[in-house]
């Protein structure tokens, strides 16, 4: 089955002499195939699809250097299986290599290697080389044709879905970035076998974001999941789940013109500036996670939400051993890299609030006394 190709058209309508409106209008469609062992089985035919439809004459993998030490065979193999032409881009693994040098440096190997318009770019890895392959795709010569087969948790139910992508700049996470839409998705839950458990849990946090927002059913089955973590074919499951609330969620407004008090932003506000503020030590699930805590302290605190729900989401994120509260000598400098938060918010904070599971609203803001008196509250419980 192929995937319908990309398509635009410009509207254009002269008013009169001196006026003329134009409207440009582009549909992007493409497919994510998840399945246990679709590296193995079935990727081959898809890129070998994928690529005859795009007319594309070589495949550019680019993947991390944690990724390659598992999977590049298996991803070599898919490749030359489809008879595709293939070279291979490593980035290094880290947050370091999502940024404007790491952005530079690959946009140097394409041009080395010759990347024509319809060269197919293949992200493998995880968030950071989706987030990065996907900035590159869409500025490299105006736009060219990739897709992702994100290897981490994290990446398959949040980085890979949407069409996001973004460079860290100046301490502040993905203020540089684009929407460019992938031409496929490969998901395979077996691949994250191969991560330590802490990647795992920090993965889960997003999955537990969106069970939060709008899929009580999800956060049901992750609190009976946790010990020990999901994997095989209870993981695939909790992964398709995600996905697709997720993308309910996107579906009003995929490219975020029309509001920017999302629901989806749940955790990030804080977790942001706080996974910034540690140098990128910790890694971005956890500071969702702490995001996710201050925000559901702040909620009890105001009195918009019951203790035993404030609660519950402390103890799920407690069941995954990931973190809940920011050390007292960084609370300045998240404070201070909030402010960055709400530039990119158009001036409000837009904290996300959850009052309980499936229920959540945004609120303009936070004063800092607010701010404190949460992880203060979270502090006096751990």
């Amino acid at each position: 089955m192929t995937t319908p190709a990309p398509t635009s058209r410009l509207a254009v309508d002269a008013a009169d002499d001196n006026t003329v409106t134009v409207t440009a209008h582009r549909c992007d469609t493409y497919r994510i195939h998840l399945a246990q062992g679709l590296v193995a089985d079935g990727l081959s035919d898809h890129l070998s699809a994928l690529a005859s439809q795009l007319n594309a004459p070589e495949i550019i993998v680019v993947i991390d250097t944690g990724a390659a030490e598992h999977h590049l065979g298996a991803i070599t193999a898919a490749v030359v299986h489809a008879g595709l032409q293939l070279r291979v881009v490593p980035v290094r693994a880290g947050e370091s290599s999502k940024s404007p040098e790491g952005w530079a440096k690959l946009i140097g190997a394409l041009h080395r290697h010759g990347t024509t318009r319809r060269t197919l770019l293949l992200g493998v890895g995880g968030g950071m080389v989706c987030d990065l392959v996907t900035a590159t795709a869409a500025t490299y010569m105006r736009g060219v044709p990739y897709a992702l087969v994100p290897t981490t948790v994290l990446a398959q139910v949040d980085a890979a879905i949407g069409g996001k992508g973004g460079i860290d700049y100046g301490g502040a996470k993905n203020l540089i970035g684009t929407f460019h839409h992938p031409a496929g998705v490969y998901i395979d839950p077996s691949l994250t076998s191969t991560l330590p458990h802490r990647h795992i849990r920090a993965g889960l946090a997003e999955v537990i974001k969106v069970a939060l927002i709008t899929d009580p059913r999800l956060l049901a089955t992750l609190e009976r999941t946790g010990n020990p973590l999901p994997d095989g074919q209870v993981l695939t499951e909790i992964v398709r789940d995600a996905i697709a609330a997720k993308l309910m969620l996107l579906a009003p407004d995929p490219f975020e013109q029309k509001d920017l008090r999302r629901l989806l932003n749940l955790g990030h506000c804080i977790g942001h500036p706080y996974e910034a503020a540690t140098g990128y030590r910790i890694l971005h699930g956890e500071a969702v996670a702490v995001g996710t805590a201050v925000a559901a302290a702040h909620t009890y605190l105001i009195g918009e939400s019951e203790l035993e729900d404030r609660d519950r989401i402390l103890n799920l994120l407690a069941a995954y051993q990931l973190p809940v509260t920011i050390p007292e000598q960084m609370r300045d400098a998240v404070w201070d890299g909030m402010d960055t938060v709400r530039r990119v918010r158009n001036g409000p904070l837009h904290l996300v609030l959850p009052h309980r599971p499936g229920h959540c609203t945004v609120t303009d803001d936070m004063d800092r006394p607010a701010f404190d008196k949460a992880l203060n509250d979270l502090a006096a419980r751990s």
